[in-house]
């Protein structure tokens, strides 16, 4: 939004209390892309205020070459990425089989037909097996499979080079069928 570099250059020139606004006009958006690396809603509020804090004290290196939007998003992202390597070396065992709850249990161990898992099912399957990829895999396949994000776009996000994140992309995709193939050959 053209809007979004005026609000900027407004907030640079004293006005302060503007920045509530591009909070209000970006939480949704900061809020849905944390909310793929993190399920606990609290965190989620903690992690979209850090990035929020960031984005104001680095409010100076926005050029507006990009849309404020796609700046925001990069510094969520990368808030998402710090907090998932702080969580890595706090966690051991990141999340149980058991704590999927029943019904992707029960899917897990049937003789049934596995298409008929229901979305939610399917969806904690998928969280946990992400959560077993190192973040900047996760962050590849994240932004690539769930936000539709080109090439291009998740190597500005993660400041890295195009190549790098398209054979990150191959690495993530083979590390996430493993994980998922263990995920299906959990305890009987």
């Amino acid at each position: 939004m053209s809007d979004d570099v005026e609000l900027v250059q407004r907030i640079r020139a004293g006005a302060a209390d503007d920045y509530a606004e591009l909070v209000r006009r970006h939480q949704t958006r900061v809020f849905s892309i944390l909310y793929r690396y993190e399920r606990d809603l609290q965190r989620v509020e903690d992690l979209a205020q850090e990035t929020f804090i960031k984005a104001w004290r680095a409010l100076a290196q926005f050029d507006g070459r990009a849309p404020f939007e796609h700046w925001i998003s990069r510094i969520a992202v990368r808030t998402a990425l710090d907090h998932l390597r702080k969580e890595k070396k706090h966690r051991k065992n990141d999340v149980a089989i058991e704590d999927l709850g029943e019904d992707a249990l029960d899917w897990l161990h049937s003789d049934a037909d596995k298409s008929a898992l229901d979305a939610h099912g399917a969806a904690e399957i998928l969280q946990l097996a992400l959560r077993q990829l190192p973040p900047l895999d996760r962050a590849v396949i994240i932004q690539q499979e769930l936000e539709g994000r080109s090439f291009k776009e998740i190597a500005a996000t993660l400041e890295t080079s195009v190549i790098a994140v398209r054979v990150r992309a191959v690495r993530a995709r083979a590390k996430l069928r493993r994980a998922l193939e263990n995920v299906g050959a959990g305890p009987k």
